[in-house]
């Protein structure tokens, strides 16, 4: 047995090359993933939105996280929000959600019942969602 033996796998250039491509495949994963807020606005990646004018809000499942989806007034998009990121930031928390709150009682909101549940958001505020299961087979009036 040879003394290098334990060590022959440095010249095996398919092993560096599945290193190199993992490394890759790492920093691609975890560049750019940051997020950023201000009185009205909200940034995720370089897509942002302004949190005072919101005209949809939805609820999603993205793999195992759970996201909303954004858009505002002007046309502006974030598509995969994750909740857990947001709500792990207290501040960051507050200004969207104080945004989101003051967009659903503007009336000019499209929000569905399960997204306001997710977000506890009050009933009270802006009109009622017509998928509301609180509502169904009732007469409104």
């Amino acid at each position: 047995m040879s003394v290098q033996a334990g060590f022959e796998w440095v010249r095996w250039w398919w092993f560096w090359a599945i290193m190199l491509a993992g490394a890759w495949i790492m920093f691609r994963a975890t560049r750019n993933h940051w997020t950023a807020a201000g009185a009205t606005w909200v940034q995720w990646r370089s897509s942002w939105v302004d949190t005072y004018q919101l005209t949809r809000i939805r609820f999603s499942a993205d793999g195992t996280n759970r996201v909303l989806r954004l858009k505002d007034a002007h046309g502006n998009e974030i598509h995969s929000f994750k909740i857990h990121d947001l709500q792990g930031n207290p501040d960051l928390w507050d200004l969207v959600y104080n945004g989101i709150l003051h967009s659903v009682a503007s009336g000019n909101c499209d929000i569905d019942a399960k997204t306001r549940r997710i977000l506890q958001i009050p009933y009270e505020l802006g009109p009622r969602p017509v998928n509301d299961k609180r509502t169904r087979g009732k007469r409104r009036g």
